[in-house]
């Protein structure tokens, strides 16, 4: 009940970032921990492809087809994406620390199942926090750029149009940016969201285990899931990757809508996609709370359905034998708090997500590719023309 904001957080600093914090004086316990790690990976990925580009004036103007200020797929990779992933690591894991801490505090764990609930944030640490996963990991994200530049060297297919980074139409050499784009942030954008696809199967491991435990999930409750609102809305801070990751695809689709002659029709199949996939790769680890909470259900209904016969029969009785001072007594109030409790276990939810907490989540990860609008439609006259209809 103690714990310290820095114990309560899941995901601290990458590993080997923090390591690194620490050989130049920095404690990763800092609360400056992640704004250092932020400008870190923004001063080394996001800035020199931007400062190489301008430097060869190919950042904005019409040296170029596509400026480097004008590739949305860069700028939403180097400047949505990376902010995002690092201030994720504070959020989401502080968020997953109170759930955990109130599945230890409340008495929705029994004692009997706290020693497999220990293991099973054990394991979530080992392998949320492993040096050599975290490796593992930065090395598929370095090789992948690699191979590709290797077989592949074109790095913008749009072959017809010069761009920032290969500098010539149907080029297969690389400007200096380029070069770093590809060799140096397209890796390391590429190991964070690899890395947050591990933490995220890593929590869902985690939420196999207690969704196997004999949970006392209770089907009054007023949060109308039996109990497990805050671990439902701990969850549902990964939303935050999602937004990152459609942010990234979003960026994609712009370049296409803006030089590739695509429609925003001709991507909506691509969008749904998208969302389909994203809502149900959201969702779906909290499937194994469902058996647990139809248990529960089905035995409230028995329980409370019993209770109330009784409750009902002994008012009926007292009210069929002239029920003397019956309405002035504390019974009928009685008999409506029983109803709105028993109306309550009726109501309860056989899945941990509300149908308003699936539609927030959906408008959130909608909000990047809400954007691709302007890519078909000026900002400027839209404005314009909302003042002149409203005046």
């Amino acid at each position: 009940m103690g714990e310290s904001t820095a114990e309560r957080n899941v995901f601290g600093a990458s590993e080997w970032i923090s390591r690194l914090l620490a050989r130049i004086g920095i404690s990763v316990d800092s609360k400056h921990a992640s704004r250092l790690t932020l400008l870190l990976l923004v001063a080394v990925v996001s800035l020199p492809p931007l400062l190489l580009s301008a430097w060869s004036g190919t950042a904005w103007g019409t040296a170029v087809d596509i400026p480097f200020l004008h590739d949305a797929s860069a700028l939403a990779r180097l400047f949505v994406v990376v902010p995002l992933l690092v201030i994720a690591s504070g959020a989401i894991g502080m968020q997953l620390g109170n759930a955990m801490q109130y599945l230890e505090s409340s008495s929705l764990i029994p004692d009997s199942e706290m020693p497999e609930y220990e293991d099973a944030r054990a394991d979530l640490g080992r392998r949320a926090n492993s040096l050599w996963i975290e490796l593992l990991l930065l090395v598929v994200a370095l090789l992948i750029p690699w191979i590709a530049m290797r077989w592949f060297p074109v790095l913008d297919p749009r072959s017809d149009l010069s761009t920032w980074a290969s500098g010539s139409s149907g080029g297969t050499t690389l400007s200096a940016a380029g070069w770093w784009f590809g060799m140096v942030s397209r890796p390391l954008v590429g190991f964070f969201l690899l890395l947050w696809a591990w933490r995220y199967i890593a929590w869902g491991l985690f939420l196999r285990r207690v969704g196997k435990l004999k949970l006392a999930i209770l089907p009054a409750h007023p949060d109308g899931i039996g109990g497990l609102n805050p671990v439902t809305r701990a969850h549902l801070s990964f939303v935050l990757i999602g937004f990152a990751l459609n942010a990234a695809l979003s960026g994609a689709l712009a370049d296409e809508l803006l030089y590739a002659g695509f429609t925003i029709a001709q991507t909506g199949t691509e969008i749904a996609f998208f969302m389909v996939i994203s809502i149900l790769a959201l969702t779906a680890p909290l499937v194994v709370f469902v058996p647990g909470m139809l248990r529960a259900k089905n035995q409230g209904l028995v329980d409370y359905g019993w209770l109330a016969h009784n409750l009902t029969g002994a008012f009926d009785a007292r009210w069929s034998a002239g029920g003397t001072g019956l309405l002035d007594s504390a019974d009928p109030s009685a008999m409506a708090d029983f109803g709105a409790d028993y109306d309550q276990v009726r109501s309860m939810n056989s899945f941990p997500i509300g149908l308003h907490q699936l539609i927030s989540v959906g408008v959130i990860l909608f909000i990047p590719f809400a954007f691709l609008v302007f890519t078909q439609i000026s900002l400027v006259e839209l404005v314009r023309t909302m003042v002149k209809k409203a005046f």
